[in-house]
Order: C-alpha cells, then structure tokens, then sequence
C-alpha cells in the first residue's frame, strides 16, 4: 500500500521492461521490438510450426540510458521463405544461452505464458493468406490511459485466443494503429509522476529544458503555464478559446515520451494498484483545492481501469504484425495544424524541443519496427538518428551538435523555410514517415497527414493534410503492384467526415475569427475543410489504377473518437489537376474506428453520437448523402456551369449561375429546395456520390429482462460464421442490449464507446463487399461491470461499381430539377 520509486525496484525487475512487439512482417523479414534494462546482444529466430529454424538474425541493443536498451531485431534473407497462410514462431536470445524461457527474462519464473497462447510454448504470427476472403485485418486509434470506459485494445487478445482454438488460420493477421497510440498532452497527474521517476532511472540523468528556470513548474500538475505560455502549445485551448488546465502535466522531457511507451505497452514498470501514488505523493507545492484532490483521485481510478488489461494487451502485441502512424497526441495537440500553430510553437525554444522530443521517441518506439531498412545501413536517415540519440543521452543531453543532428534527422523544419513556402519542408537526409505494405492482392498506403502539410491560405485557415508533393509522393509515385485488387489507405483523420461536425468546425472557425481569435478547440483539420486537397486526394488514388480504368479503396482511419462508415463512388472524364481526358472509376469505403480508450460520457461527448447517430434531429433525414460535380477552374475566374430558376416578386427569374472557386464544386442535394430549380449545362468533369452507412440490422431474439444474471463466457463468431446464436447469447446477458440496435431500430450509426475495428472481405447475395465490424463491450447485469468485448455492430459495403443501391449514373442524370444541355 505504499509507493516505492522504480530506482528501488529495477533490480527487482527482469531484463525484459517491454515487449516483444512483433513489428513488420514480410515474406522474406521479420522484425520484433523490445526494450530491455541491460545491453544484450539479442538474436531474432523464426520457426515453423514444427520448430524447424526459417530465419535468423542479430543486433546490438542501442544504450539510451544506463538501463535502457532497445532494440528493433530483424531476420531477414534474399529470398522469401515464409508463405502466406501459414503460422510461424520466434524466439529471442540474448546471450549466453538466454532465451525467453530463461528465468529472469520475462519474470523469475522463467515461464513464457504470459506472451504465448496455449496452442504454442512460443510467441506465433500468422501471415496473411493468399484470398482476400481470408484476410482479417485489424485497427484502432486513440488509448488516452485516463479516460473514461475499459480498454477496447483488449478485444484484440480475445480474437486471437479464440481463433487459435477455433481455426489458427482464421486469426488476425495484421494491426493497424492509425494514430495517438499515446497522449502525451492531457496526461493524469499519477501517471506524469511515474513517468517522471521512472525516465530518470532508466536515462539516469535529467533533461535541462530550455527557458525553464523554476524545476518547481514542471512538477505533475503545475505544468500548464510553460506548456501554454513558455512553449506555446495549444492543448490547453478549449472550444470557447480560453486557457483550461488540461496541460498540467503535459510531457516535456525525451525520458516522459520513451517511459509513456513503455507504460503504454506493458505492465512491467507500473507499480502494483494498491501502490500506485496517492496525491500526496505527487502533487507537491500545490494549494490544497479539494478539486485538484477529487481530479486525481478520479484520474487514478481510471489509470487502475487502464492497468487491468495490460497482460492481455501485451501478449496480443507479441502475436501479430504491428503497424503504426502518428497523428498530433504522439507529440502535441493540435501538431503542425495550422500556420498559426507553427508561429506559435516553433518560434519557442521550449517548444521545438519537446516536438523534437516527441518526434525522437516515435522514431525509436514506432517508427523503426515500420521501416526497419531505414535504421539499417549507416547511410540511411534511421540509423544517422539512432546513432545521434545515443550520443546526445551519453553527453545527458549536453552536445548541441548531436542535438542538432536528430533535428535534422526527424525532420524538424525551421520556421522561416515554412513560412517562404507556406508548407512544412523535407530534405533527403531526415526519416519519411509515410510508407506501404502489401499482401496477395491488397496493398496498404500509410499516409503522413501531419508532416507533409501545406498552408495555402492565411495563418488560421484550414489546412492542406497533403500538399501537392505530400500527395505525389505518397500516392501517385507508389507504384502499385499488378495483383492489388484493393489498396488500404490509412489516413489518421477521416477522408469522408460526419457533415454535420465538419459544420461545427467551419461555423467555429467563422465565429473565433470574427472574434479575433482561434478555434483550437474544435480541432479544424478535416480533410473535406480544404477542397483542393480533398479533391487532389481522390484525383490521385482514382488515377492510380491507371491502364485499368477502376479502382478500390478502403480508408481506415480514427482519430475522432467515434465509429462510423461512409462510402464514396466516383467517376471522371478529366480528375482534378490532371491535364489529359480518361475515363475512370473509383470506390472510396470510409471505415473508421475509434477510439481504443478515450470515450466522453459529458455533454455534445462520443456518448451522445452513439445515442443520436449522424444527425440528432429525429425529424430529418438522418443518414447525410451527398452528390457532388466538380470542375478545375485555373486562375479561380467566372466560371458558368448552368442557370438557377427562383422566383422573386411572384416572377420565375432565371439567373446565370457561376462559381469562382478552384475546384469548383456543387453539391446537388444542398442545391436542391422547394423554392428554385436548376440546370447544369456546363458538363462536370468528375461527380462522385456519399453514403452514410447504417450498421446492418440483423435479425435476433430479444433477450428477457429477467435473463442471464451473471456474465458467462461467449465465444465470438469467426468471420464467415453464423453470427446470430454467439450474439444472442452475449445479449441476454446484457443489461444495456437495446443499446446495440440503432436508435432508429434497423442499426447502429455510430458507435462512441471504445471500440476496435476489424475488417473482412465477403460475398453476401453475389455481392462482393468490404466488412468493418466493431468489438465494444455492453453493460454486465451485475452492477457496475461490463462484459468482454464483443463483434456487435458490422458495416457492410458494397465494392461493386454498379451497385444499385448507390447508383453513381443518378448523380448526372435528367430531373425536373436539374439536366445538361
């Protein structure tokens, strides 16, 4: 019942402080993250089933401090030796005959049951199968370790766990996390106190911040004023833009950042829930307010909740291919949003180094286990990085010129190179964040939204998530491989956002500007508010199919702590910036899954989306469409597309109707109204058509109130499985159950409780369609708990391109209130 610091307990602890993380996975190369206390040389071995050796490989761990050693390992050879379909093994070395079995490795024990499945006495893998049918791929965003609900992360174990007792071949094969693996910004007062502690005894030394001169500030909770003030960070700017302290224990130091990884990912450092610091361990120096007593306790209570499902989260971890992208929590709310931001932030010392701080532990945390070649070869910008961070934490953090080199390395721009070129700046020699994955008919695009932005208009305006390099680059440069039937884009943000909260955004920004000031709380940087990037984006991924003249996209995003799907089909004689005519076609599936761990119960919270759905007004319709033509209109002139009729003083005026806007575009239903019609003469270029999904409605039992009392154990069904007997199982024994249907009764909009989403391809009714189920957990009968987490609400899209339940030929066609001459 009593805190003791980590430089009590460390000797206590075994080499191994967290993973195994199994990282990239290719036919050729494995690559496994760990992080250990002590140097070790640490030896990577794949097996197969029968434990006969595939693979093999070494390296050296990096010393970041006196006991912290880290390691990406990759065993890797020329030729490809792992098939897909198939299930694999691997072990780990460490020296002098160490393995992970060895007592003191894992836990004195020496037992291995904490990261394996019973199936195996190793960590297994799957690799992905050979038909896109077989393919489960998994994603999620968003694990704030304080906030409200329990860890939708921990759904992940139990797929795995029942798969392999099921069918091992039916196991998810891939894990996405699509952004805020980590919040470094709104951090619980207990936890920043660990961290604190626990960053000084692996580093064993402490970081001097620059323009802080009273230690006493960066205490837990009192951290506010130089996070807002000294800084310049934003995170504490609330929808009304005044100051709120969410900022009080803001992460600054290099040690913070790497700890809350390691916090974030396993149990090991945390000390047991009876011994977690009460507020008079942490909190020093501070008036005594029973508000500031009340917030930690509640903060706390929520760290335990977060503590529970570690185990489970660890071992899921160990046991499929894991890859990540950043979005702003990683390093700071609200990161590179906007030119403002820039100004206010980079002009700051204290600023720059803890976004450099933030960008430093990313690279070694996430981004290295992505490209593991890019940390490889001392000529690649990875291995120059992690050559420069072990120098700088040698001279504890002293040496300017080693300094400098990992600015240059993460890529840091100055703010005057932003400024010339109103858009964030590379060079060659920095890590690019942005890579791709591929499989037997797929391949996955992993956008940087937040790196490769542009700023084309004034300071506060909406960004540009890719500029036109960004774009290039990331997408129309990547070559696409001759078998992809589909290409994953993982986009943190949505691609296709809710309307009505884009709405909000625009309407927040008019009214903050108006007032002279900043809308940073309402997080103003969705794709749809920048129309030549959204509008280039879509160009671009239709183009890429290019000599065939269809393509398909999936979009897996987070980032906006609810759940949802949308889908967009397109079609173009000439897309947008593009200077020859050619036919194409594109679907556009929007599945976005959030968040892991960071629901919002308060008002206008995920809570109430998850009650209301897409549109909370019962009256209207509430399932958003839209129906969009578009033209390029170079040098933004008059550009007339057609007539409006209206009538005005009891006479039908027909009035020319003319767009100024580059792209210029219309959205045919918005246009629409009892009190004017419309003719489009001017021929559009592109038109695409949005649907909002609904959950699809299945047909179950209604359970009795008087049903199962106490939780039972319920297997979830496999994909491909009949899904019904499981969930009506699992229902009865809920007593919130009419929550999993939508408010309306024929499926759930959205879903705003912490949730994980998996994705399938499947045929249903001769229709090939992509499948976004959703695993949350319902209310236990019993008072105060929740049940496991379950596969309750499933997206269905259609990938056929003359669907007609989303015809894309109505978008042009003749009405009463629109037709082309």
């Amino acid at each position: 019942m009593t805190w003791t610091s980590l430089r009590q307990r460390i000797n206590q602890l075994p080499l191994v402080l967290a993973g195994p993380i199994l990282r990239r996975t290719d036919p050729n190369g494995v690559t496994v993250w760990i992080v250990l206390k002590e140097s070790r040389n640490v030896t990577l071995k794949i097996f197969d089933t029968n434990k006969k050796i595939l693979l093999i490989g070494s390296k050296n761990t990096i010393p970041l401090g006196i006991n912290l050693h880290v390691a990406a390992v990759t065993a890797k050879t020329n030729t490809n030796v792992l098939l897909y379909g198939e299930n694999y093994l691997y072990d780990l070395e460490f020296g002098d005959g160490e393995r992970l079995s060895t007592p003191g490795i894992l836990n004195p024990q020496g037992s291995i049951a904490d990261i394996t499945y019973p199936q195996y006495d190793l960590p297994s893998f799957g690799m992905v199968p050979n038909d896109l049918k077989d393919l489960r791929i998994i994603h999620g965003s968003c694990r704030k370790p304080h906030s409200e609900g329990l860890d939708a992360m921990a759904a992940l174990d139990k797929m795995i766990k029942e798969a392999l007792v099921q069918d091992p071949k039916k196991r998810p094969h891939q894990l996405f996390l699509t952004g805020d693996q980590i919040y470094v910004d709104d951090v619980a007062d207990a936890l920043l106190f660990m961290l604190m502690d626990a960053g000084q005894t692996l580093l064993g030394w402490s970081e001097t911040l620059p323009d802080v001169t009273n230690p006493q500030e960066l205490n837990p909770g009192q951290r506010n004023y130089l996070a807002t003030h000294t800084a310049g960070l934003t995170a504490s700017m609330n929808k009304i833009n005044r100051i709120s302290n969410i900022a009080k224990s803001h992460l600054f130091t290099f040690g913070e950042f790497f700890t809350m990884y390691l916090f974030a990912w396993s149990e090991i450092l945390w000390p047991k829930p009876e011994d977690l610091p009460t507020f008079a361990d942490a909190i020093q120096n501070l008036p005594l307010l029973a508000s500031s007593k009340t917030l930690f306790q509640e903060e706390l209570e929520y760290l335990k909740n977060f503590q529970k499902t570690l185990k489970e989260i660890r071992r899921a971890l160990a046991n499929i291919p894991t890859y990540m992208i950043f979005d702003d929590h990683e390093i700071t709310d609200d990161f590179y949003l906007n030119m403002a931001w820039c100004d206010r932030v980079l002009s700051k010392p204290l600023g720059r180094r803890i976004v450099q701080n933030g960008m430093l532990a990313y690279a070694i945390c996430q981004a290295w286990g992505n490209t593991p070649d890019e940390f490889e070869d001392d000529d690649k910008p990875g291995a120059a990085l992690l050559k420069a961070a072990v120098a700088w934490s040698a001279s504890q953090g002293q040496n300017s010129q080693h300094e400098q080199e990992i600015t240059r390395r993460v890529g840091l721009p100055s703010l005057a190179d932003i400024k010339n070129a109103r858009q964030l700046t590379h060079t060659d020699a920095s890590l690019k964040w942005h890579y791709t994955v591929t499989g037997p008919g797929y391949e996955v695009i992993v956008l940087d939204t937040r790196t490769w932005r542009a700023f084309p208009g004034k300071d506060f305006d909406f960004p540009s998530l890719l500029s036109e390099a960004g774009c290039d680059r990331q997408i129309s440069k990547v070559v696409r491989p001759k078998d992809a039937k589909v290409t994953l884009v993982i986009s943190p943000g949505p691609v296709i956002g809710v309307p009505l909260l884009e709405t909000i955004q625009k309407t927040a920004k008019t009214f903050a500007e108006n007032l002279g000031s900043a809308a940073w709380g309402f997080d103003p940087e969705a794709w749809g508010l920048e129309a030549t990037a959204f509008e280039r984006l879509l160009a671009s991924l239709a183009s890429r199919a290019l000599p065939a003249k269809q393509n398909r996209v999936i979009v897996l995003s987070g980032d906006v702590h609810y759940s949802f799907a949308a889908r967009l089909q397109y079609a173009a004689t000439r897309p947008f910036q593009h200077s020859e005519n050619f036919n194409t076609e594109l679907i556009v599936v929007q599945f976005t899954s959030s968040s892991l761990k960071n629901e919002d119960s308060g008002a206008g919270g995920s809570h109430s989306l998850h009650k209301k759905g897409f549109i909370p007004i019962e009256a209207i319709n509430h399932l958003p469409t839209a129906e969009i033509v578009g033209w390029e209109n170079q040098g933004t002139k008059e550009l007339e597309i057609g007539v409006i009729y209206t009538f005005a003083d009891q006479i039908l005026q027909c009035i020319p109707w003319k767009i100024k806007t580059n792209p210029a575009v219309v959205d045919l239903i918005k246009e629409r109204s009892w009190f004017k019609a419309f003719q489009i003469i001017k021929q559009p270029e592109w038109w695409y058509r949005i649907d909002f999904l609904l959950g699809k409605y299945e047909q179950v039992n209604e359970p009795q109130d008087s049903h199962i009392l106490q939780p039972q154990f319920v297997t979830a069904p496999l994909p491909g499985q009949n899904r019904k007997p499981a969930l009506e199982k699992y229902l009865a024994m809920a007593k919130n159950h009419r929550d999993y249907r939508g408010k309306w009764g024929d499926g759930k909009e959205i879903v705003g409780v912490n949730n994980l989403g998996e994705i399938t391809f499947e045929f249903v009714d001769d229709k090939e369609i992509a499948v976004q189920t959703l695993w949350w957990r319902l209310e236990s009968r019993e008072k105060g708990k929740f049940l496991e987490p379950f596969p309750l609400t499933r997206y269905e899209a259609s990938l056929e391109f003359d669907d007609q339940e989303h015809p894309i030929n109505d978008v042009l066609k003749k009405e009463t209130n629109i037709g082309y001459g």
